[in-house]
């Protein structure tokens, strides 16, 4: 019975089986690679390295999601949405590491007031698919929470020493 439903999986007749799983491992594998990305930081080119490798897998996990929110229903859309949001927040923070804070940037106000109104965004579509996520699932939406809780004091952190500079 069950070597009958990994046989399923594997030649593809439930698909979306497979949508759901390839958001949740590719958020896995998200979180794995921040962390890698996380022990690097001393080195320069390891550090650039894992970066990279770090946003290719987040715009994969991106893209899962974002068909996950059309393809899927229920707990597992729910799922997806929570994973769009918490990664929205994460494109903001890349699009402002891409940038650069030794650039002269005049509007550095638009970079943190966007990263703001997408953090907020995604404390209330979290919390939503928090309440909509039953089972082992559940745990993610918090987690979600802190991690991008961690990375806003982080971001109020560079606002300020930002503005200070400037």
């Amino acid at each position: 019975m069950e070597m009958e439903r990994a046989k399923q999986l594997l030649i593809g007749t439930d698909r979306k089986e497979q949508l759901f799983l390839s958001n949740v491992w590719s958020i896995a594998a998200f979180g794995l690679f921040m962390l890698f990305t996380f022990t690097v930081a001393g080195t320069d080119t390891a550090l650039r390295v894992m970066v990279i490798l770090t946003e290719v897998i987040g715009v994969l996990a991106l893209g899962a999601a974002i068909f996950g929110i059309l393809y899927l229903s229920g707990e597992q859309q729910w799922f997806s949405i929570a994973n769009v949001s918490f990664l929205s927040v994460w494109v903001i923070f890349a699009i402002g590491y891409e940038i650069g804070l030794s650039e002269p940037m005049n509007n550095y106000w638009l970079l943190f007031i966007t990263y703001y109104i997408f953090f907020i965004a995604s404390i209330v579509f979290i919390r939503l698919a928090y309440t909509r996520i039953a089972g082992v699932y559940k745990v993610v939406p918090p987690v979600f929470m802190f991690v991008n809780a961690l990375l806003t004091v982080y971001m109020a952190f560079l606002n300020m020493w930002w503005a200070l500079t400037t």
